[in-house]
């Protein structure tokens, strides 16, 4: 069925292979891939681009619709077991959207695609796969569904000429409902222990990346324990160490007082108080905690040039559905399953974890108790 209405009542843009616009990759994920919006004169679009459909501009080249001003697109991938846009989007609209204030939160729209316009989009995608171009080499051969009719408009958190910008995965802010008493690692660290082992990862000690990172450490309200947690973060989009020791102190005190982690923090728990060895995945507040807990943060930082006229913006977003659907709910059970019994969690584990990761904040708490 195509949604034709938004659930205000307006009607849903149309973007077909007339729409006067010209889509580029920026990124993607397991299940979607986004694109920049730009006027077909192919430069970032100006105030002047975006007008009435059907209007021209002063250079006489056809306006984009002002509803896609500061907005970037998401489409579906044509992958097994993603659910459909509209689904995904009404279980937005139903369940995440009231938990948050609206400025915490990447807006989407629902839109209207043809199979035209995918295709269209399908081409942008393909030509990411030739040498030194940006698509990842695992995401090659994967295109976007042509039978999904609908896409999402999403804020854009993209760096200007104001702001740098930075996005991950906060993650489990709790400890898992069904890990041990006594843990010694949160669920996220537990979990990346035991991939560090199965991947063989003899270069982990010396791998940095937006992950990191204890999740707890982001809820502390300790600026000496966030702090180390915010250089790999930085680091993976803004620049060399030198260049982000700056941003870590304008930041610094923004994510010691920030409100939205423990507002998170605290849905995880209070949408999954059992646990997935206990409750029925297919129950939907524990499917809204599975989206919770696989959401992205969005980040934009003013650069050094304007930090005392822009502000700092932050924003959640991809809080998709999470259904236990295509064998997803026996892995997250047979996952923590794993990580009980191979003693992950009470860093028990046969072959010991690489050294020279991040220490999880619960062992960090049961050292300093001991002392």
């Amino acid at each position: 069925m195509v949604a034709t209405r938004s659930k205000e009542g307006a009607q849903i843009l149309i973007l077909d292979q007339n729409t006067p616009v010209r889509v580029r990759y920026h990124a993607e994920g397991a299940a979607n891939v986004v694109f920049t919006i730009t006027s077909c004169r192919g430069a970032r679009s100006e105030d002047d681009d975006y007008g009435p459909p059907g209007s021209t501009t002063k250079d006489g080249i056809p306006r984009i619709d002002v509803r896609l001003k500061g907005k970037l697109l998401r489409l579906r991938k044509d992958v097994p077991s993603v659910t459909p846009v509209v689904d995904s989007h009404r279980h937005y609209e139903n369940h995440i959207e009231p938990l948050f204030p609206a400025e915490s939160l990447v807006e989407q729209l629902l839109c209207n695609i043809t199979p035209e316009f995918v295709r269209k989009c399908n081409v942008a995608l393909r030509m990411e796969e030739e040498p030194l171009m940006k698509r990842p080499t695992k995401r090659h051969g994967v295109n976007l569904s042509e039978t999904e009719s609908h896409g999402l408009l999403i804020t854009d958190m993209t760096c200007d000429d104001k702001h740098a910008s930075t996005e991950f995965k906060p993650k489990w802010l709790a400890q898992s409902p069904s890990a041990p008493p006594g843990s010694k690692r949160c669920r996220t660290c537990a979990l990346r222990a035991m991939r560090d082992v199965e991947s063989n990862a003899k270069l982990a000690q010396f791998r940095r990346d937006s992950a990191d990172f204890c999740p707890l450490t982001l809820v502390s309200g300790d600026k000496n324990v966030i702090r180390p947690s915010l250089e790999p973060i930085l680091l993976k989009s803004i620049g060399a160490p030198l260049d982000i020791l700056g941003f870590v102190d304008l930041t610094l005190p923004y994510f010691q007082n920030l409100r939205l982690f423990r507002i998170l923090r605290d849905l995880q728990v209070e949408k999954d108080p059992q646990g997935i060895l206990e409750v029925n995945s297919s129950n939907i507040d524990f499917m809204t905690a599975m989206a919770l807990r696989d959401c992205t943060f969005f980040l934009k930082i003013p650069n050094q040039e304007n930090k005392e006229s822009a502000r700092i913006e932050a924003r959640l977003g991809d809080l998709d559905l999470k259904t236990p659907d295509g064998g997803k709910g026996e892995y997250w059970k047979k996952t923590e399953q794993r990580l009980i019994g191979e003693g992950w969690y009470t860093a028990t584990e046969h072959t010991p974890a690489p050294k020279g990761r991040c220490v999880c904040l619960l062992s960090r708490n049961q050292e300093y108790h001991t002392d």
